[in-house]
């Protein structure tokens, strides 16, 4: 039933990421699924809104998440888009759909203390893997960088006498962030190293202990490591480290245009909630710092 056309639609011209390409399909394979086996059909054009709302009333039964179906019912109306916009339906089923409420999450930080703690470990050891691992936490603090974006940066990415980094983020966009000398020096001391590794052809700055393009897992399992000497709890990940940044800019008051574009957010809503985050951060200092406060805690 789902048009395989619809998948290069939004790979080759939305330039959507593929993880985002692979949660449309998992997404789309289970609404699939569910039409045909509950009302064998086989045809797009033949669904109703009565039935994609029978698929999200067996979702939350099964005890889906309200934010995991938000996130369904997306993808399933970014597909009746497509259609429409290709004229291969006439009327759009989704048309009444409503996303459902789901809570405020205010995303995890670590605090300055625990991401000095994360950045002392093994600090004076001079050995490419160490070196590497320091690097990566520096990096993403530094810059709030994402996960793609860091194993995609390449060695040409960085401008050292303009003292910036290139990033290339979601859909190819492209973005300057200014870093630190010391960051700087941190890139070119491991650079040194790295070059005892790897044996040509890899631009890509981050790279395994065999001088391979790092890959996601692998940086993610560098990240958890350190965040969990550090004593941090909870989620202990490369997006942790970017709330981080953003978190850390806006309590030392860096303004929220400022930060929205060192995130490379094309909306200032999406950078709107590092806001909710140092305003509570804000009241818990007080309630627990003001005599009056503390009382009436």
């Amino acid at each position: 039933m789902i048009r395989p056309q619809f998948y290069q639609y939004i790979q080759l011209e939305k330039r959507y990421s593929v993880n985002t390409v692979e949660a449309y399909k998992s997404d789309l394979a289970q609404f699939e699924g569910f039409i045909a086996e509950r009302y064998g059909i086989e045809q797009d054009i033949e669904v109703t809104y009565a039935m994609i709302r029978s698929w999200l009333a067996a979702l939350i039964d099964q005890g889906i998440s309200a934010r995991s179906v938000n996130r369904k019912l997306s993808s399933l109306k970014a597909y009746y888009r497509y259609l429409l916009k290709e004229s291969l339906i006439s009327q759009n089923p989704l048309k009444k759909a409503f996303s459902l409420n789901t809570p405020s999450r205010l995303p995890q930080f670590a605090s300055v203390s625990e991401m000095e703690r994360a950045l002392e470990h093994n600090a004076q050891a001079n050995t490419f893997e160490v070196s590497r691992d320091l690097l990566i936490l520096e990096v993403f603090y530094c810059t709030g960088i994402r996960l793609s974006e860091l194993i995609n940066l390449r060695l040409s990415d960085v401008d050292y006498s303009a003292c910036t980094i290139k990033v290339t983020g979601k859909r190819n966009k492209q973005r300057v962030i200014p870093v630190t000398k010391d960051l700087l020096k941190l890139i070119n001391d491991y650079l040194i190293l790295r070059s005892g590794v790897v044996s040509g052809g890899v631009q890509e700055i981050f790279v395994t202990n065999q001088g391979k393009k790092a890959y996601p897992v692998f940086i993610y399992r560098k990240v958890n490591y350190y965040l969990s000497r550090a004593g941090l709890s909870g989620v202990k990940s490369p997006h942790v480290l970017r709330h981080t940044f953003a978190t850390h800019m806006l309590n030392e008051g860096a303004d929220l245009m400022t930060v929205k574009e060192l995130l490379g957010h094309s909306n200032i809503s999406t950078t709107g909630i590092y806001t909710h985050v140092s305003n509570e951060l804000l009241r818990k200092t007080y309630l627990n710092s003001h005599p009056r406060a503390r009382k009436d805690k």
